[in-house]
Parts: C-alpha cells; sequence; structure tokens
C-alpha cells in the first residue's frame, strides 16, 4: 500500500510540475511579446526635459488656485497624474503658456 501511495504522490508532483512548465513558458511568451511591442512603439514622455511641480507648490508659485491647476493639466495637457505618488505634477512652461493665454483675452 505505502508504494501505491508513493506512486500516485510522484504522479500527482509530475503533473505539477508540467503545469509549472507550462506557466513558466506562457510568462516568457508574453514578456517576449511585450518587448517586441515596446519596441515597435516606445513609449514617449511628453513631459522630458521639462521642469515639473506639484500642484502645491505651482498654486504657491503662480498665484493660481490648486483646482485649477489640477484642472488645467488634465484638460490642457499641462500636466500628468505621477504613477507612484498619485499627485498630479505640472510642467512650469505649459503653466506660464496657459497663464499667458488667459492675460490675453
Amino acid at each position: 500500500m505505502a508504494e501505491t501511495d508513493l506512486a500516485r504522490r510522484v504522479d500527482e508532483l509530475e503533473r505539477r510540475l508540467a503545469r509549472l512548465e507550462a506557466d513558466r513558458r506562457v510568462d516568457d511568451d508574453i514578456a517576449e511579446l511585450r518587448a517586441m511591442r515596446d519596441a515597435d512603439h516606445p513609449v514617449v514622455d511628453s513631459f522630458a526635459g521639462e521642469t515639473m511641480l506639484e500642484v502645491a507648490e505651482a498654486a504657491s508659485r503662480f498665484g493660481i488656485l490648486e483646482d485649477t491647476i489640477r484642472f488645467w493639466a488634465r484638460s490642457y495637457e499641462c500636466g500628468k497624474k505621477d504613477v507612484d505618488t498619485g499627485r498630479w505634477l505640472v510642467a512650469v512652461e505649459r503653466i506660464k503658456a496657459r497663464i499667458n493665454s488667459r492675460k490675453r483675452r
């Protein structure tokens, strides 16, 4: 009886190992496909090279309400939400341009 239990356990372990190997191959395939996609369509940060400020700092510096700065960031592409902190960052030059466009009206 012990030999049959041992044989069943070995069979079960072999099935688990086969499933794990299949999962690893799928993970490898997904990683390869993502790498190919990223090579064809690199992610471009449209704010690269721009000086970025948090909303509170920008509001203080320019004398504009924080809610307005956030609205401009979302609606007029003046900023982006930081994926790590969840906070909005705004581009100084874009905010300045937005302020200047409002003054000309």
